[in-house]
């Protein structure tokens, strides 16, 4: 007998001696929830100082945030395991404060960029409101960063906001640490020079883009009128930046700045365009007919992007599946903002075949055109595209707010699907081959080396709406509560072109998450009560009597 115990004690501490030595984690999910991604594993391995995260996720919470907490507690274990100085704690930022500091923190974290959520418990029927606040903050280095762990997803409800952020968690944190340990190696230039949107109305766009590369305001068009910078210093200058983004210039490019950015283009640059070939804008419609007409924009770019395979289509779309436009109803302070459905506001949701557009909340255009893709060499993917309930306006077209008055009819809404954003990969041809060049270039090239052209037919869909001289956050929508995802999708396009393709299929991981029917579990509450009492009493009486049972049979004899 005791060499028996010798024995198990020894095999004991064998098999803990053995247990330190090696360690093996093994997930039997089917999405392979908790097996972080080589991206991730890359970004931990190349951390090699101390990274410490605050999760504001403790405290009473409703059911769906208790999910989240306990799905972002076990991918922070794995990360943990991938880096064993990466430090976590849950807290709860207000927990034994009076009213006072309560508001003193949160003002504090919202300096920070952790913005208070406001959400319900239900017990027993009855709903309490509380406030939560769904973020981490990551710090290393001496830099912090917040990190959204709560998605916002338009009409969803909190189940759907939840499910989808579980979706996402190791794309935020692992977004949040490139953030706080990586320097910013590639570069943008926003072009200045052609009447493009201000700086307030892309400022959410840029300050996103600003995570993670440096971005710089650059004219191309300014040449023309100063004599001491001359066309191929421009152009050697524009080299430099890895993408030019032009957000909805309005005033017809020059020769000169087309050929600029064709041999950008050339010498392997990328370009992100958001032309708008119609010009229409809601502050037209602020007249006593409300009626505004939508005209067609030259902008001198047809000629470049017909021989890149591309061509910008001037006929005003309208669609079923579209938007809303909010109008005040109401006077003085009783005005109030009412949504009615708008036809010229299509929103469109990408395939989920493509990275770009995967798991993508849908994108809203605003008079938009359409494009057309040509016979070229260039590989093109169409992103997105209007519903198959689409009408082609002819321009000019007048445009009346009395619309909203009359029923749609669907039967004008017959065209195809038109195109609204593509994006164009490859090698270019000049569009300045065999042509006479605006300036003396002895480094010209009739073709690129692999470049990339992102078209989109409107270039409102990287405009933020402004509330008191502020930035809104890009696709969100004031007047009507929703949230678009045109944030989500140029960032998409910017990180596909830039070859952060990591990060993108970091943010399109699938998974099936369950939930408790909060109805369904109330109503039943009396049943399954009962089962979690009566039934484990019923289970140590009935393991008794057959024990007894046994036992007497045993020694019946």
């Amino acid at each position: 007998m005791i060499k028996k115990l010798v024995l198990l004690v020894a095999g004991l501490i064998l098999v803990n001696l053995l247990s330190t030595q090696f360690y093996e984690r093994i997930d039997m999910t089917d999405d392979d929830r908790y097996t972080l991604s080589s991206t991730a594993l890359d970004y931990l391995n190349d951390a090699e100082l101390p990274i410490l995260i605050d999760v504001f996720l403790d405290g009473e919470l409703p059911a769906e945030f208790l999910k989240l907490k306990q799905e972002t507690r076990q991918l922070l274990e794995e990360m943990s395991n991938e880096h064993p100085e990466l430090k976590y704690e849950f807290i709860d930022p207000t927990e034994g404060l009076n009213e006072q500091e309560r508001n003193q923190v949160i003002q504090q974290l919202a300096r920070e960029g952790v913005q208070a959520a406001r959400t319900t418990i239900l017990d027993q029927g009855k709903e309490t409101n509380i406030v939560v606040f769904p973020y981490a903050i990551i710090a290393y280095d001496g830099k912090r960063t917040a990190i959204p762990l709560l998605k916002s997803v338009a009409r969803s409800t909190t189940e759907q906001r939840v499910n989808s952020s579980i979706q996402q968690l190791e794309y935020q944190l692992i977004d949040g640490l490139r953030k706080v340990s990586r320097e910013k190696e590639k570069s943008i230039a926003i072009l200045r020079d052609s009447g493009e949107l201000s700086d307030l109305q892309i400022a959410d766009f840029i300050r996103s883009l600003q995570a993670y590369y440096k971005v710089a305001p650059f004219g191309i068009e300014f040449v023309t009128t100063s004599d001491s910078v001359q066309p191929r210093q421009v152009l050697n200058a524009l080299n430099q930046y890895d993408l030019v983004i032009e957000a909805k210039p309005t005033i017809a490019f020059s020769q000169t700045k087309n050929y600029i950015l064709d041999q950008y283009l050339m010498n392997g640059g990328n370009l992100l365009l958001a032309a708008d070939p119609i010009i229409m804008e809601n502050d037209s419609l602020a007249n006593e007919q409300q009626t505004a007409y939508a005209l067609p924009r030259d902008l001198n770019l047809d000629e470049m992007l017909f021989r890149y395979g591309l061509r910008l289509k001037k006929g005003l779309i309208k669609d079923l599946q579209s938007g809303p436009i909010a109008l005040a109803t109401g006077q003085g302070r009783n005005t109030q903002y009412e949504a009615f459905k708008w036809p010229y506001y299509p929103i469109a949701s990408g395939s989920q075949d493509i990275a770009i557009t995967k798991n993508l909340e849908e994108v809203k255009f605003e008079y938009t055109g359409s494009i057309d893709t040509l016979n070229s060499s260039n590989r093109k993917q169409i992103l997105l595209s209007s519903s198959e309930n689409t009408r082609v306006v002819t321009l000019p077209t007048a445009i009346s707010l009395s619309e909203l008055e009359r029923d749609i009819n669907p039967d004008n809404y017959q065209s195809d699907s038109q195109i609204l954003s593509v994006i164009s990969q490859g090698n270019f041809t000049s569009a300045f081959k065999n042509r006479v060049k605006p300036f003396d270039n002895p480094d010209h090239k009739d073709q690129s080396n692999y470049s990339c052209i992102f078209l989109s037919a409107d270039g409102d869909i990287m405009k933020n709406q402004v509330d008191r001289g502020q930035p809104l956050d890009l696709g969100y929508d004031l007047r009507t509560g929703q949230l678009y995802g045109n944030k989500e999708f140029l960032l998409n396009v910017v990180n596909s072109i830039l070859a952060d393709d990591g990060l993108i299929n970091l943010r399109n991981k699938d998974y099936q998450i369950a939930f408790l029917d909060v109805e369904r579990s109330y109503d039943q509450r009396i049943l399954w009560q009962l089962l979690n009492i009566v039934a484990p009493i019923l289970l140590v009486f009935g393991f008794g009597a057959l024990f007894i049972a046994l036992r007497k049979r045993r020694y019946a004899h």
